[in-house]
């Protein structure tokens, strides 16, 4: 993981200087701008939110053989199935994805 400096964080209304690696602060000058989410000390930027589960925030993972996204945590489909009654990978779709 690639230590992040992030100035001019804006939390509630307050601007908030946030350093996640206090050794690399020292030397390096790169500034990220944007707009972030902080859950359990992670930094999670809002473009890449989608990729995360919007109940645990754990990154989601894929199922290859039901082509659809689940959160492990949680052991819940992030996908609703299709409504084709002919579709190949909802058909046979389990409740749970870790079943």
């Amino acid at each position: 993981m690639v230590p992040l400096r992030l100035e001019g964080v804006t939390v509630l209304g307050k601007t908030m200087m946030l350093f996640l690696d206090p050794k690399v602060r020292k030397h390096k000058k790169k500034q990220i701008e944007g707009t972030f989410l902080l859950v359990d000390d992670r930094v999670i930027a809002i473009d890449e939110l989608m990729d995360y589960c919007n109940d645990c925030f754990e990154p989601l993972s894929y199922h290859k053989e039901f082509d659809a996204c689940y959160c492990e945590p949680c052991n819940a489909w992030r996908e609703e199935a299709c409504t084709d009654p002919t579709c190949e990978y909802c058909e046979l779709r389990p409740k749970r994805p870790l079943s």
